[in-house]
């Protein structure tokens, strides 16, 4: 390591995010000669972490789901051992868990953190005692963080106006970033030529009725009955450890009846992407959907609902149309305009949607300001506070 190089770690729920949304990030912080280290716990993409230069420790007390006092505590403690141990300069941590348990052991010795609100999630979408108990955790911990940093301005909002959280301390940052020159380029992509007569629409994410998939499945229904030649597509991970996941038998039905292929869970979402005509996302909350920003720098039209996270990566009637949530006339409505627009203006909306990615949401800029905090919260470690 060079003199000015630190010791860097990295906290999510699964180690399926780092890969997803965070492989750039980490590959530059390696590159700039940090030592990397990756907190999750162990699943089917633990193993590729290592291959980006990072060192790995498998967490094994974090439970995704659900408050449960002792598992949580155990959480905590388990944190305070490694935060111990390695002594790291600065720590990150994305997701509800991390963002408490971490920052308040790191807290403990005065390791400087920054906590990334991914999204409000399941817990604050739907209301409840959990939500009232995440609301007082996240109270408590964000006093200890150094930076808060939201993806979207609703979450932003959200937590400044319940006092969740001190203005001071909070950032917007455009999402987690895409790389649209080296990976989302469709350039590099090469497009099926077979099909040309039939309009495909795609749907990308976890088959999570909270992404409104039974909305589009319906949509499809219907568009179906007056477009034969449309089809409806969908990509993801199915049986999801979450409270609004999809059940495969559910999704069987659909596939039997005709109205939706399922294409499974692919490991490079590119070539799918170039092969639709729409990308589709009817989702209830998003943080700042990974999936649009990646179609949109595809240059694909998109349609999504008019809410956080999506609202902002589309310019309704320019590189989409937004459609309101949990309304399936709107969204059929959406996907009418669409199909009825010439080949030429879908394809100007979706150069329109690759020029608003690389000017507004490219990694560059999500990597400078992970370095400049980085470099400034570092002089805080050691500071009495």
């Amino acid at each position: 390591m060079c003199m000015n190089a630190l010791k860097i770690c990295l906290v999510s729920n699964t180690a399926w995010s780092f890969v997803r949304f965070r492989t750039d990030v980490i590959t530059s912080l390696v590159k700039a000669n940090h030592e990397v280290l990756l907190l999750a716990p162990e699943d089917e993409f633990a193993g590729q972490l290592v291959s980006l230069g990072a060192r790995v420790i498998l967490l094994k007390s974090l439970s995704r789901k659900g408050l449960n006092p002792v598992k949580d505590m155990m959480l905590y403690w388990e944190f305070r051992r490694i935060y111990a141990t390695e002594k790291p300069d600065v720590i990150i941590q994305y997701t509800i868990k991390p963002n408490i348990y971490s920052t308040l052991a790191a807290r403990h010795y005065k390791i400087p953190t920054i906590a990334v609100v991914t999204g409000l999630g399941y817990a604050f979408i739907n209301k409840g005692f959990v939500t009232f108990v995440a609301r007082k955790l996240y109270r408590s911990a964000f006093r200890k963080a150094n930076r808060v940093w939201f993806l979207n301005h609703d979450d932003f909002d959200f937590f400044v106006t319940r006092r969740l959280v001190n203005r001071q301390k909070a950032l917007i940052i455009p999402g987690e970033g895409i790389n649209c020159l080296d990976t989302f380029n469709p350039e590099l992509v090469t497009v099926d030529g077979e099909g040309s007569l039939t309009f495909k629409f795609l749907f990308i994410g976890r088959l999570l009725y909270d992404k409104g998939i039974a909305e589009y499945v319906a949509a499809g229904r219907q568009i179906k009955m007056k477009y034969p030649n449309v089809t409806f597509s969908i990509v993801g991970y199915l049986n999801v450890d979450n409270p609004t996941a999809v059940q495969e038998s559910e999704l069987d039905t659909w596939v039997q009846e005709g109205w939706v292929s399922y294409l499974g869970a692919v490991t490079d979402v590119r070539p799918v992407i170039a092969n639709c005509d729409c990308v589709v996302l009817p989702s209830y909350r998003e943080g700042m959907s990974t999936t649009l920003q990646e179609s949109a720098a595809m240059s694909k039209p998109l349609i999504a609902t008019n809410i956080a996270g999506c609202k902002e990566l589309i310019d309704d009637g320019r590189s989409g149309f937004l459609c309101h949530v949990k309304d399936v006339d709107s969204l059929v409505s959406c996907m009418e305009r669409m199909i009825n627009l010439t080949p030429t203006e879908r394809q100007s909306m979706g150069q329109n949607g690759r020029d608003k990615m690389i000017a507004e949401y490219s990694i560059a800029r999500v990597i400078s300001i992970y370095s400049e905090t980085i470099a400034e919260i570092s002089r805080f470690k050691d500071r009495p506070q």
